[in-house]
């Protein structure tokens, strides 16, 4: 059984008393891995206050940062980490600045955005290496400037972004980090009449002009599927196939990393009436994001895929 600070130093000093030195005591007690430092201290303490307690202090006690207030805090935001820090002051009945020090210094968390994030096997983060590598070496030469990068995305009438309550406490952004929550499917055929027949395939004539352009998608089960797939061979001058590209990686999807919070930002900070109130805000949001800003987060895309080459995989952010 391990021992106490207080048996320690009453062995050193029943020790003292048998007319040992501070030295002798040290060698005779390193097994209760105390310093050379405590041996002196307690011998010095005993022949003033000839007691081998704490000194008196000046101050008062603790009243609220105890031990079990402390795991009564931790219990809390083990069960929901998104907990308020003023809202779980107000609760527990602890002061602003007490409850601040609890979290930071005593449990060691800190305040993180939330985040989309993805969790990576082994096999997972050796296909996204190999294809982040194909990749590159497909657009080297700054081909990634065509490449038309589509996602989809749900949005809700209720307020969605939060800049200053959107965090959660944990040690690390890693662990704040969410799983990729799952969306909802749409069939391929209804992806293939109402988004690339009448959007898609038109852009060969409308945005590129005739001109050699890439199409990106995701590996959606409507994306992958055989019928679509030949689709995107016969309509398309280009395009990235679903065995090209890293599938469940939001880092590595310009709209994922970038655009879709830039919109939720601008578009979602407050909650709409209606459908229609949500889409006229979009539509405007979008137009508002300037051409700068989008080029800048389609220019980050092949330093992210290096970034994904060089850990192997990995996170890398």
């Amino acid at each position: 059984m391990e021992w106490g600070v207080k048996e320690n130093r009453i062995a050193v000093i029943a020790l003292h008393k048998c007319n040992k030195s501070a030295s002798e005591i040290f060698n005779l007690l390193q097994g209760l891995q105390i310093s050379r430092k405590f041996v002196f201290r307690t011998i010095k303490r005993y022949n003033e206050m000839s007691s081998v307690d704490d000194r008196p202090r000046s101050g008062r006690p603790r009243e609220v940062r105890k031990r079990s207030v402390i795991k009564a805090v931790r219990s809390r935001i083990r069960r929901n980490p998104l907990r308020k820090q003023n809202i779980l002051s107000r609760e527990m009945k602890i002061p602003v600045r007490t409850m601040s020090r609890i979290i930071t210094q005593d449990l060691g968390l800190r305040a993180y955005r939330r985040r989309t994030a993805h969790r990576l096997t082994p096999t997972l983060r050796r296909i996204r290496a190999t294809r982040s590598k194909k990749l590159l070496d497909r657009y080297a030469n700054g081909g990634y400037k065509k490449i038309l990068f589509t996602d989809e995305k749900i949005f809700n009438i209720e307020e969605k972004f939060n800049r200053q309550n959107d965090r959660v406490y944990a040690r690390s952004s890693l662990e704040a980090a969410e799983k990729v929550p799952r969306g909802v499917k749409t069939k391929a055929a209804n992806y293939q009449s109402d988004i690339l027949e009448p959007v898609v395939k038109p852009l060969s004539e409308t945005m590129f002009a005739n001109q050699n352009w890439t199409f990106q998608q995701d590996s959606a089960p409507a994306h992958k599927a055989k019928t679509t797939q030949r689709w995107l061979a016969m309509n398309l001058p280009d395009f990235i196939a679903a065995e090209d590209w890293t599938s469940g990686s939001p880092d590595l999807n310009p709209l994922d990393y970038k655009l879709w919070n830039l919109l939720e930002e601008k578009a979602c900070s407050k909650a709409h009436r209606n459908i229609e109130s949500l889409k006229a805000d979009l539509v405007q949001a979008a137009a508002s994001i300037p051409l700068e800003t989008v080029r800048a987060a389609i220019d980050d895309w092949p330093v992210r895929l290096k970034k994904c080459v060089k850990v192997r995989g990995g996170h890398f952010e």
